[in-house]
C-alpha cells in the first residue's frame, strides 16, 4: 500500500512537504511518477506540477536518480526490493477550489495538486497521513483510519482516482453538522465570517433533502461536507464525490436576525445547490468517455451542456421548489439567464455542443472578445434544460418532468456507472416515455437557432417582455429603475480618468466607430467624460446623433466619430399572466389560484 505523508513545511512561505512511501517488491523495475494536468470539473490545463520543487528519491538513505519525462512526469528505477521514499515540496498559493493554498491561518488542497501518482500502482489503495500544525483541525471526506473526528490523522482512499476526489480543508475551522435525508452533513468554514450558521444549515438541509428526494432517496454518499473558504470577495465551487470545495464572499453569508434571502445569500445557496446536485449529475452519472478520466491532457466531450446546464437549471429551481425563493425571484433569475445568453452575438456563432467541446480553450480562457464568439454551456444549457422540463410536462400531460428524467437516467446510467453517449437522453426518453426529443434537441444542441423559450413559457402562463436596461453595463431579469437614453455598445469601467472599455460588442456603436477593448474614452463632443458625469452626458443625445470621441489607445490619442444607437432590449422580464397554467411548475401563493 502506498503511504502519502503530508505536512505543513513553511506556512509563511506557503509550502507543503510530501513524502511517498512506495513498497518495492521487484528490483530494477521502472516506476513512473506523474501529477494530473487538470482536475475533473474544471476543464482547463493547469499544469499543477509546476509547483513541485526539491523532488528526490532514496532507498536505505541512498539517493535514487529521477529523470524528467515531460512537464508532469518523472521516472526512476529502484535498484532493489524494500521501501522507496519519494520526497518533495509543493508551493501552494492559489486561493481557489482547483489547486492548493496555505498560509499561517489555514490551508486547503486537492490531492491532484500535492500527491504524485505512481502509475504502476494507480489501482492500489493508499494511506494518507496529514500531520497536525498548531493544533489545526482537518476536514475531508476520506475514510478516517486514525485520529479524532475533524482532527489530524490517517486516512485511506481506494485508489488514486478516488484520492484526488477528496479535498482537504485544515486550520482553526468553524464546523457545524446537520442531518438531511438521513445523511450526516457538515458545513465547514475557514476564514473569518459572521454568518447565522443555524439558519444556513437549516436552509442547506432543505436543499439537500429535496435533491435526495429527486433521486429516489438514494444519495451516492454516506456523509457530505461543504468545505467553505470565506474571503472578502470571491466565488467558486468544485464538486467531489462526497464533498464540495467552495469559495464565497463574506457578505454572501446571511447575518443573524435577517429574515429575507437577499441576492448575496441566494448566490451562496445556489452555489451550494449547484455543487450538491453534481453528486449525481457528473460524479456518478457522467459521459461515458470520462470513464476513466485522462488527466494528462484535454479530455473532450460535447455533453457539458447537460452536466453543467441541467445542474445550473436545478440549482435555482430547487431553491424555488422548496420555498426559499418565491416565483417572482425565480422568474427574474430565468430572465437574467436569458439576458446573459443573448447579450452578445456569440450565441449566433457557436453552438452549445461546440462550447462544451472547446471549453478547454474558449470557455475557460475567455477574453475581451468572448461575448462576440462563444456561448456559455452553463447558461444556454440551463435554458435548454428549462425547455426540456416544460416540453416533458406538456407531452406527458404533466406526468413526466425533468426531475423524473434525471432520476431515471441516473438509475440507468449513473448508479450503474455506465455513462452516457451523446444521444443517450434522446434514446432514453423515446424508450422510457415514448417522447421524441430529437427534433428539439438537435436544433438546440447543434444549431444556433433561437430556443422556443417564450413559446413554451406561454403555455405555462408566463410571458416575457424585453426592455432596455439602465446602462451599457447592465442586463438582467428585472425592470430597470431608469432606461438608458442611448447605447454605446460596450461594457466599460468608469473612473475619474475616463471610461475604460472592457468589451466592445460586435456591430454596435463603439465597434462601428473603431473603438476597441482597453481603449479609454476621455471626452465626448470635446467635453471630459468620467464615471461621475457619464449618465448626464449620455442623456444629452438621442439615437442617431453623431458625436466626436477622443480616446486613448495605449498612449496614443485618437479622434473618432461615433453614432449613438437605440438601446438594445437586454432586460428580459418574466411575468405570471395565468397563475392556473403556471401552478405545478411554479410554486404560487394560494390566493393566486
Amino acid at each position: 500500500m502506498l503511504h502519502y505523508r503530508i505536512c505543513v513545511h513553511d506556512a509563511k512561505a506557503h509550502v507543503f512537504a510530501v513524502t511517498i512511501e512506495v513498497p518495492i517488491t521487484q528490483a530494477e523495475q521502472p516506476l513512473t511518477l506523474s501529477l494530473p494536468a487538470w482536475i475533473p470539473g474544471s476543464y482547463m490545463i493547469r499544469d499543477f506540477a509546476k509547483n513541485i520543487t526539491a523532488l528526490r528519491a532514496e532507498m536505505d538513505n541512498a539517493p535514487i536518480s529521477i529523470q524528467h519525462q515531460d512537464k508532469q512526469t518523472w521516472s526512476l528505477v529502484p535498484p532493489r526490493r524494500g521501501m522507496l521514499y519519494v520526497s518533495y515540496e509543493v508551493y501552494a498559493f492559489d486561493l481557489s477550489v482547483r489547486s492548493a493554498y496555505l498560509d499561517q491561518f489555514w490551508g486547503f488542497f486537492n490531492h491532484s495538486s500535492l500527491c504524485l501518482q505512481v502509475q504502476q500502482l494507480a489501482q492500489e489503495s493508499c494511506r494518507v497521513s496529514i500531520a497536525s500544525h498548531l493544533q489545526w483541525q482537518v476536514a475531508t471526506g476520506m475514510k478516517r483510519l486514525q485520529g479524532k473526528h475533524f482532527g489530524p490523522g490517517e486516512f485511506e482512499a481506494d485508489n488514486y482516482e478516488a484520492l484526488i476526489d477528496y479535498p482537504v480543508l485544515m486550520g482553526n475551522l468553524d464546523i457545524h453538522e446537520f442531518i438531511a435525508g438521513g445523511v450526516k452533513h457538515a458545513l465547514v468554514f475557514a476564514g473569518r465570517h459572521y454568518g447565522d450558521v443555524d439558519r444556513i444549515c437549516s436552509d442547506l438541509a432543505t436543499i439537500c433533502e429535496r435533491q435526495i428526494e429527486i433521486f429516489g432517496h438514494q444519495p451516492p454518499f454516506s456523509e457530505y461536507l461543504f468545505l467553505t473558504m470565506v474571503v472578502g470577495k470571491g466565488f467558486g465551487g468544485l464538486e467531489h464525490r462526497n464533498s464540495t470545495a467552495l469559495v464565497c464572499s463574506r457578505k454572501d453569508l446571511i447575518l443573524p436576525g435577517k429574515r429575507l434571502i437577499d441576492n448575496d445569500y441566494r448566490t451562496f445557496l445556489s452555489l451550494c445547490s449547484h455543487e450538491y446536485f453534481h453528486s449525481w449529475n457528473i460524479k456518478t452519472l457522467k459521459p461515458k468517455t470520462f470513464i476513466p478520466y485522462r488527466l494528462d491532457q484535454e479530455h473532450y466531450t460535447e455533453q457539458l451542456w447537460f452536466y453543467e446546464g441541467v445542474t445550473s437549471y436545478f440549482d435555482d429551481y430547487v431553491l424555488h421548489q422548496t420555498g426559499l425563493i418565491d416565483a417572482n425571484t425565480y422568474l427574474a433569475l430565468i430572465g437574467e439567464t436569458l439576458a446573459r445568453v443573448q447579450r452578445g452575438v456569440g450565441t449566433d456563432r457557436q453552438t452549445v455542443t461546440e462550447s462544451s467541446f472547446h471549453a478547454w480553450t474558449k470557455f475557460y480562457k475567455q477574453d475581451e472578445n468572448s461575448p462576440n464568439t462563444i456561448v456559455s454551456y452553463y447558461a444556454k444549457g440551463a435554458l435548454i434544460a428549462l425547455c426540456l422540463d416544460l416540453t416533458l410536462r406538456i407531452r406527458s400531460t404533466h406526468q413526466v418532468t425533468l426531475a423524473t428524467l434525471m432520476h431515471d437516467l441516473w438509475m440507468r446510467y449513473g448508479k450503474t456507472l455506465e455513462g452516457t453517449d451523446d444521444d443517450s437522453v434522446i434514446a432514453f426518453a423515446r424508450e422510457t416515455y415514448q417522447i421524441d426529443l430529437e427534433p428539439f434537441l438537435h436544433q438546440a444542441l447543434y444549431t444556433t437557432a433561437p430556443l422556443p423559450t417564450a413559446e413554451l413559457l406561454e403555455q405555462f402562463g408566463v410571458t416575457i417582455k424585453r426592455d432596455a436596461p439602465s446602462d451599457d453595463n447592465s442586463f438582467g431579469g428585472k425592470v430597470a429603475p431608469s432606461k438608458q437614453p442611448v447605447a454605446l455598445g460596450a461594457k466599460y469601467k468608469g473612473s475619474a480618468q475616463g471610461l475604460e472599455l472592457q468589451v466592445v460588442y460586435a456591430d454596435e456603436a463603439a465597434h462601428l466607430a473603431g473603438l476597441s477593448a482597453n481603449d479609454r474614452i476621455i471626452a465626448i463632443d470635446h467635453l471630459q467624460v468620467t464615471d461621475a458625469n457619464v449618465r448626464e452626458l449620455f442623456e444629452r443625445y438621442i439615437p442617431g446623433d453623431t458625436v466626436t470621441v477622443h480616446a486613448f489607445r495605449r498612449d496614443e490619442l485618437m479622434t473618432l466619430s461615433l453614432t449613438w444607437q437605440q438601446p438594445k432590449l437586454n432586460n428580459h422580464i418574466l411575468t405570471v399572466s395565468d397563475p392556473q397554467l403556471a401552478q405545478g411548475w411554479l410554486q404560487l401563493p394560494k390566493k393566486t389560484q
